[in-house]
């Protein structure tokens, strides 16, 4: 299957105060890439994954390549902090392709180490914008939680408490820990002050133990003190791997060892959601034919009407409400804009976003004023058509 994926050339990037005078507060299409979206929240879609997911069983959830895996992931991820309130699971994001570059997969300590990691980065950021939970712990419990960031973060935690106070927000933890942490309703200065005060005056030293021993403490923390009600194992990236994709039966060595640990993790409370390329499925399917391990195999499947409603939910969030679909800012004899995009591409979310903000490049380009008209929506069109034919035969076309 044909993927879009290249970025735009620099000069064809659009200026917020452009999408201003359209009536929007945010360009709604420029992010293909989920993680870094700050409105995702705004605009999911697909809730019956959504729900597979989030529930408290182990999961794989295969999509193809562009077609809203990591969407779902960090929707799932940041959905998780949305409030103190409530029960809700705590995500661990676990990006493969971010473990280090050996050309191998991860031993099954390796895994534990790299678990342990990602899960401190991810508390320390979500703690940083959600302070009350860290802060309705008890004292011994904030010692047990300061010792446990001092073992499991790749730095120093002195050092990111630095960061807090010179930046005065948690987003300025979220390029250097864990992007997907992009949380919302961040807490005022004077909170995140008192926030880094106590956990730089807490004398504890840092976690010891085997990494099984580690991991296990942390999940207790995360549960008990903390009050999540279960933990999420996000895997993404497994596609990222350079040998995974030079022969797609590889991919399964470097998740077999974390099924290995599904039984033992559920009865902790922990529960593994995959998030996997549709042309890895075979691979993993015969493996878990011989292992009792989930009984949860989930697919993202797109068709049109899925696909417009994304793009309609875009253009709403982005004008806060007033448009709901690009109708409001097309011609009279122009309609039905998200429908006529849609049934001319491949049913993936990645590429009905290039096409339709093509569509308003072209229409940038050719106008200042006047409305979005046939001519883009043909342009945007016959531009994914040539690139599909050029990917093809190995080359791009120009834009």
């Amino acid at each position: 299957m044909v993927s879009l994926t290249d970025n735009l050339p620099e000069e064809l990037t659009l200026r917020t105060d452009w999408f201003q005078r359209l009536g929007l507060r945010f360009d709604p299409y420029v992010h293909l890439e989920a993680s870094g979206d700050p409105h995702l929240s705004e605009y999911t879609v697909n809730l019956d994954i959504f729900r597979t997911a989030w529930d408290a069983a182990p999961a794989i959830i295969f999509a193809p390549p562009g077609g809203g895996k990591t969407a779902t992931r960090v929707a799932v991820t940041r959905t998780c902090w949305y409030d103190i309130g409530g029960t809700y699971p705590f995500p661990l994001p676990y990006n493969l392709g971010a473990a280090p570059l050996t050309g191998k997969p991860p031993t099954a300590d390796q895994h534990l180490h790299l678990l342990l990691e990602a899960g401190t980065c991810a508390l320390l950021t979500g703690l940083a914008f959600r302070p009350e939970r860290l802060l309705r712990a008890s004292p011994a419990e904030i010692r047990a939680i300061v010792g446990m960031l001092r073992a499991g973060l790749p730095g120093p935690l002195d050092y990111y408490l630095d960061v807090l106070r010179e930046t005065g927000t948690p987003a300025g933890l979220t390029p250097i820990l864990e992007r997907t942490y992009a949380l919302t309703a961040p807490p005022p200065q004077d909170a995140l002050r008192h926030f880094c005060d106590v956990l730089a005056t807490i004398n504890a030293d840092s976690a010891r133990g085997q990494p099984e021993e580690l991991f296990k403490r942390f999940v207790d923390l995360v549960t008990g003190a903390l009050g999540f009600s279960h933990i999420l194992i996000l895997i993404d990236g497994i596609d990222a791997i350079y040998e995974n994709q030079a022969e797609n039966r590889l991919a399964l060595q470097w998740v077999a060892g974390l099924f290995d640990y599904s039984k033992t993790w559920a009865d902790w409370n922990v529960f593994i959601k995959l998030f996997a390329p549709d042309m890895i499925e075979p691979h993993i399917t015969d493996y878990l034919s011989t292992h009792i391990i989930t009984d949860r195999i989930a697919r993202i499947v797109w068709n049109a009407d899925l696909l417009v409603e994304l793009l309609r939910k875009r253009i709403f969030a982005a004008s806060d409400g007033r448009f709901e679909s690009l109708d409001a800012i097309s011609t009279p004899a122009l309609t039905d804009v998200e429908r006529q995009i849609v049934d001319e591409i491949a049913p993936l979310p990645r590429v009905a976003l290039q096409v339709t903000r093509r569509a308003l490049l072209h229409y940038a380009a050719h106008t200042g004023e006047g409305q979005l008209d046939e001519n883009d929506i043909r342009h945007a069109i016959n531009w994914y058509h040539l690139h599909a034919a050029s990917r093809l035969q190995g080359s791009a076309p120009r834009a």
